[in-house]
């Protein structure tokens, strides 16, 4: 790791560039859900295609503009997972470029994939000194997910992934993390460290407005009814709104997000 402000995808290669596809919203994927009638269907109903999506990360590896390091209160800041980076939409869609555009300001998006709260504040603590944005918006990843920095990766820890971490990291992490996760407070406590620890950052950089909504507050009913419905076949579900890998969120939860953010922002004090 040559600096705390580097992203997965700085690592994996994915610097001032644009794809078509990146994980989870993958080519391989797309196909094979285009060739399932009903997820065939979904796809088509969400408008989603092969061309309708890219991904273009800035300089340092981020779904993001280009930062500018000599310029104050011009931008704001977005940490979070894949949500944040808006895998599975369209730029436009995403909440933070909402967000950014109703503000008239520029959009750093330092969302990362699979990432955690640690991630979040991992990234605080190096960018915001040097991006000095106007407002800090953090979408807080579930709080049973750790980062791990290893000489040469970021190892992103989640339930669902304990197979892979077993067979790639050979029981280095998966024996701990298991540990980790037995007992509630660790995750709890560690992922109300790290919003202390950002909502500190802000502070100690001139008093950074700092708005801050875990992941599971940003789903509403209706969300919870549409969005994770991979495995449901009910033909009523076919127009669910949902992301182009079938997946994440759609252009609707998006919204909604924005939405939540801007309502939290005209609450702080002026």
């Amino acid at each position: 790791m040559n600096s705390y402000g580097q992203s997965w995808y700085s690592i994996h290669e994915l610097i001032d560039k644009t794809v078509t596809w990146t994980p989870s919203d993958s080519e391989e994927l797309f196909e094979q859900n285009m060739a399932d009638p009903k997820q065939r269907a979904r796809l088509l109903s969400n408008g989603w295609t092969r061309d309708n999506v890219s991904y273009t990360f800035n300089q340092y590896g981020f779904r993001s503009e280009d930062f500018v390091t000599n310029s104050v209160n011009d931008s704001v800041l977005f940490l979070g997972c894949s949500l944040t980076a808006g895998i599975g939409v369209d730029l436009e869609s995403s909440w933070a470029y909402k967000v950014a555009s109703s503000l008239g300001l520029r959009c750093y998006n330092l969302g990362v994939g699979a990432s955690s709260a640690d991630t979040c504040f991992r990234l605080a603590h190096h960018w915001i000194p040097r991006l000095r944005p106007k407002y800090v918006m953090m979408l807080t990843p579930s709080n049973t997910r750790m980062e791990m920095m290893l000489e040469n990766e970021l190892v992103n820890l989640m339930p669902n992934m304990s197979e892979y971490i077993e067979n790639h990291y050979e029981g280095m992490l998966n024996g701990f993390y298991n540990g980790w996760l037995s007992h509630p407070a660790n995750s709890e406590m560690n992922r109300l460290k790290n919003v202390m620890g950002v909502q500190t950052i802000c502070n100690s950089n001139g008093g950074i407005p700092f708005i801050e909504i875990t992941v599971e507050s940003s789903w509403s009913r209706r969300d919870r009814e549409e969005s994770w419905i991979r495995d449901k076949p009910q033909p009523d579900r076919v127009k669910a709104n949902i992301g182009r890998d079938l997946m994440h969120p759609g252009r609707g939860w998006h919204e909604r997000t924005a939405q939540l953010f801007m309502e939290k922002l005209s609450e702080l004090p002026k």
